[in-house]
């Protein structure tokens, strides 16, 4: 039996604490390479020739690089870890024939700095948090699925989002200028609900690069819309290449570009979208794709949009009635398995007056002109992204922890 836990606590610096917890022989051979490891681990005492049972080895994550680092890590660290071992055996949390291995990172603060009780109080409790967490298994594996979009690494600064809360507007920037992309992408509210588009025309005229320019205004989530209709691989691995997070393809395309496409996508770790301007039975073309696409977006052109008497009613796109329309056939989420389904986008005749009922048979709202042709762009994004819910950040606790009691 062996398992593993990690703590991280403290506010000035950070206390981290990874534990390997276990009884017999996984254990007994993990202690054993990790006590003859450079930089040479320590036995966690609370004094000099007094170790603590359950027997435990302190491993410096990093090699002390001066003398008030070696003072750091034999004394108040390791007492810290040593002390809150011998309290959860007397507490019953731990029995004295388990092995212990505690890895600790050493702070690098200057010694003019330091507090030593603070230091103390970080190392004692990311011990306990990280074995608390190994004995009990933590986290699960709903856990991971329900933190996997909401957590933000303090190294990192952002998310990378997955499209994993839906429903999304999907800002399409059919623009001709980059001074008005600038101004579009800064005019649009902060939310975690928002897609970024680098339409078409777009990429055609500034060329892939230009995805590089919207994330250095934008660092959400990114789609390509190059419409790929031939080399698949070779355009998807251009878009990844300037951090787009998915491609649009073309339905249109021969199947063995889509399906080099979609192949290319699930290889770089980026989404893909199936577009079926165009095409009379988009279901049928997703059901025969041997590789299925991560988004399926149902779209009107803006030709064909301008065309038409009623272009704001999106009536139009799933009106069996409508001769004039090749999307003639009425698609929504009810149209696929819940668990099997694509996400479902859909795109053209998207406005404020039709919000309410599209989010609830879509995952993606495009809006091209009615937010880039609007005087007020951003009053237009956030009337939509109010009307689709609650942004990540709203409701989140402390630390990021919502662990169960286990009462």
């Amino acid at each position: 039996m062996i398992k593993f836990g990690e703590g991280i606590l403290g506010k000035d610096f950070k206390g981290i604490v990874n534990i390997i917890v276990g009884e017999g022989p996984e254990i007994d051979s993990a202690f054993t390479n990790a006590i003859t490891r450079c930089p040479t681990p320590l036995f966690a005492n609370l004094r000099d020739n007094l170790i603590v049972k359950p027997l435990t080895i302190v491993v410096p994550q990093n090699q002390p690089k001066n003398d008030i680092e070696v003072e750091f890590l034999n004394g108040v660290i390791q007492y810290g870890v040593a002390k809150c071992i011998a309290d959860l055996l007397f507490e019953n949390k731990l029995n004295e024939n388990l092995k212990i291995i505690a890895t600790v990172s050493i702070p690098d603060i200057p010694y003019t700095l330091l507090n030593k009780r603070k230091l103390f109080q970080y190392y004692y409790g990311a011990t306990k948090l990280a074995i608390n967490r190994a004995l009990s298994q933590y986290p699960s594996a709903n856990k991971i699925k329900k933190e996997k979009y909401r957590a933000l690494h303090p190294l990192v600064g952002f998310r990378s989002i997955k499209l994993e809360r839906p429903p999304y507007l999907q800002v399409a920037l059919d623009v001709p200028t980059i001074e008005s992309m600038e101004y579009i992408i800064n005019s649009l509210p902060k939310s975690d609900r928002i897609i970024i588009e680098a339409g078409t025309p777009l990429i055609k005229k500034y060329g892939i690069e230009v995805i590089e320019q919207i994330r250095g205004l934008f660092d959400g989530f990114i789609v390509a819309d190059l419409k790929t209709q031939d080399t698949g691989r070779i355009e998807v691995r251009m878009a990844f290449e300037a951090t787009a997070d998915a491609v649009v393809l073309s339905g249109n395309a021969p199947k063995s570009t889509i399906l080099k496409g979609i192949n290319e996508c699930d290889r770089c770790g980026i989404i893909s979208y199936l577009d079926t301007m165009n095409i009379k039975e988009p279901l049928k073309l997703y059901e025969d794709l041997k590789l299925k696409p991560d988004v399926l977006m149902l779209h009107r052109g803006i030709d064909e949009e301008l065309n038409e008497n009623n272009g704001n009613n999106i009536n139009n796109i799933n009106n069996n009635n409508n001769k004039n329309s090749n999307n003639n056939i009425n698609i929504t989420k009810n149209s696929f398995i819940e668990k099997n389904r694509p996400i479902l986008g859909i795109a053209g005749g998207v406005s404020t007056e039709n919000i309410d009922t599209l989010k609830n048979n879509y995952d993606i709202l495009v809006v091209g002109r009615g937010i880039t042709k609007s005087r007020e762009p951003g009053r237009i994004a956030r009337y939509i992204i109010n009307k689709l819910g609650d942004d990540i950040e709203q409701y989140r606790l402390y630390l990021d922890e919502d662990e169960e009691l286990n009462l």
